[in-house]
């Protein structure tokens, strides 16, 4: 009797692909820079933000200060090492061997996004460990009292940061499959379109306004605009990324 291997189920051939992914995060060399430089900006500017604030009030250490830090560089790297994730293979062609391996591309994509998400939580569970640790230590350096203050906003607002950012990043990187034009949206995104939008008049720019979304995260916004600003920024981009990776030709 012969025997034949069974056909690796849809769970299985995803996991094959996730692990993949998983791997080429640190095999691959721009990924893994821009993941250094995400991780190290984090510690350079939360330990910063602590330090000015011991300056200001030498009494005390605030790990609010520390986090809230952290969470300014979050908006920023996090959707360039999710681009990373989404695009890099597509430039350098290794995109062909993927394919090679698991031609059914929508896995691949899930994949691929799910890396994205993986990564980036972990990052963010490492930074807010350090910015703790730092905080003890600083404190215990320099004789100041810890201040325990980071509240359910604060840590709201660094989450959602963090998933906003994963997601924009997923979302830009799938859509353009060119690193490089993905960063600069993002950037230009983030740093003068939505700053540009809060002086719409009437409050008619927070509707579409990216950040909308953090500030309903953490309670300080509407969902209204959050809602319009998802639509635009997240699931438009994403859909025309998850469309284009099902058809593109590898160029």
């Amino acid at each position: 009797m012969i025997l034949v291997d069974a056909e690796p189920t849809t769970t299985g051939r995803f996991a094959r692909s996730l692990r993949a992914e998983l791997r080429n995060v640190w095999t691959t060399r721009g990924t893994r820079w821009a993941l250094g430089l995400t991780a190290g900006l984090w510690v350079v500017v939360g330990a910063g933000v602590a330090a000015i604030a011991l300056l200001l009030d030498s009494r005390e250490v605030s790990i609010s200060g520390a986090l809230l830090g952290m969470g300014s560089a979050v908006t920023v790297f996090v959707p360039i090492l999710a681009i990373f994730v989404m695009a890099a293979d597509w430039q350098s062609r290794d995109v062909l061997t993927t394919f090679a391996l698991e031609p059914r591309r929508h896995l691949v994509f899930f994949a691929k996004a799910s890396t994205a998400l993986i990564i980036c939580a972990g990052l963010v569970v490492v930074a807010g460990v350090f910015a703790t640790a730092f905080t003890i230590v600083l404190a215990l350096a320099t004789g100041s009292t810890i201040a325990w203050n980071a509240d359910a906003e604060t840590i709201a607002v660094l989450l959602g940061s963090a998933a906003v950012g994963t997601v924009s990043g997923i979302a830009y990187g799938a859509a353009t499959q060119r690193v490089a034009i993905a960063i600069v949206f993002s950037l230009v995104q983030g740093l003068v379109v939505d700053p540009l939008l809060m002086l719409v008049p009437n409050g008619g720019g927070s509707w579409v306004r990216l950040s909308a979304i953090v500030d309903a995260v953490s309670g300080t916004g509407p969902v209204g605009p959050a809602l319009t600003a998802a639509a635009l920024w997240l699931v438009v981009p994403l859909a025309i990324g998850f469309v284009r990776h099902q058809r593109a030709d590898v160029q």
